[in-house]
This record gives C-alpha cells, sequence and structure tokens, in this order.
C-alpha cells in the first residue's frame, strides 16, 4: 500500500527528550529527615544502648539515605546538618553511631572538594 504525498513524512528514530536538571534537594526535606533521625536516636537511646529497637534501624535507614542524597555544601551549611551527625556520632548505639560517623566523613568530604 503507497502512502500518500500528505501524510508527514515517518520519524528514523526515536528521540527522547530527557530533562537534564537533577532533582535538587530542599532544606525542608533535609530538615525532616534530620528530626526524624533525632528523634528515633533518642527513644532507641531510652530503651537501651545495645537492644536492637525498630528506633535504631529507622535512625541507620534515615541516615543512608541521607549519604545517597545529592546534598551541596550551601545546603549543609544551611541545615546545620554536620551538628546533628556530630551529635548523633556520640550516641550510645553502635549502629546508629557508626552510620552517623560514616555520613559525617561523607558530609566533610563533599564540603572539602567544593
Amino acid at each position: 500500500m503507497a502512502l500518500s504525498d500528505d501524510l508527514p513524512p515517518q520519524l528514523t528514530r526515536d528521540v527522547k527528550r530527557r530533562n537534564r536538571k537533577r532533582r535538587t534537594v530542599k532544606s525542608k526535606d533535609v530538615e525532616l529527615l534530620i528530626s526524624v533521625a533525632t528523634r528515633a536516636a533518642h527513644i532507641a537511646r531510652d530503651k537501651g544502648f545495645h537492644v536492637v529497637s525498630p528506633e535504631a534501624i529507622r535512625c541507620v535507614e534515615v541516615l543512608r539515605m541521607m549519604r545517597s542524597m545529592p546534598l551541596t555544601p550551601r545546603l549543609i551549611t544551611k541545615t546545620d546538618l554536620l551538628r546533628v551527625l556530630q551529635f548523633l556520632a556520640t550516641n550510645g548505639n553502635p549502629k546508629i553511631r557508626s552510620e552517623s560517623r560514616s555520613v559525617l566523613n561523607h558530609l566533610r568530604g563533599v564540603l572539602a572538594s567544593s
């Protein structure tokens, strides 16, 4: 079957138009994660340092989420994230302490590279 002349030409390749802009993290998102992590760490501390509680696991998950986020140096200083992580790095729970130190080292590297 022959194509009519009044139809537009067929596309020869599929063109994907992607938005090249990365999703930026807002300070409200980071502040919410900070408050969730500190609340969970306080509850885990009250339950006992060496007890694996759901709150301790939640705090560690939030800290891992923070480490994977694309945080900028301006956002780190604006939200005072280093101070909170230094507080969590002195927590009695070993899992919270080690994960917060890991995130703290990562963010210090981000600040140093800028």
